[in-house]
């Protein structure tokens, strides 16, 4: 183990939840203006498109916050396995976007 990651054990799994949280952000922004898709979660589906972007990119940015938190420096196990969990699940979404997006260039030609 690396000492950076001795001494912020966390700091890997929320950089690439913010990464992962602000991509879908953009693609569902992107899908949802050219109708190409609608908004899977309830609690964000009444949204426009730009609050929803707007709600994701101030999301992106309070995830980004605990990166200079002592948050990060947590050793534990259980807050380790959410953050892997989360990020599985925020890169299957983006399996679905990117999917979409085949379609949807693939249709376009």
């Amino acid at each position: 183990m690396s000492s950076e990651n001795a001494v912020a054990p966390l700091k890997k799994y929320v950089w690439s939840l913010v990464i992962l949280n602000f991509l879908d952000g953009l693609l569902t922004y992107i899908g949802l203006s050219t109708g190409a898709i609608n908004e899977g979660n309830p609690l964000l589906a009444s949204l426009s498109p730009l609050a929803l972007l707007a709600t994701k990119l101030f999301l992106s940015l309070c995830l980004f916050s605990f990166l200079f938190t002592p948050f990060i420096k947590i050793q534990s196990r259980i807050w380790r396995f959410t953050l892997v969990l989360v990020n599985v699940l925020y890169s299957i979404t983006l399996l679905l976007h990117v999917y979409w997006l085949v379609i949807l260039v693939t249709m376009s030609s």
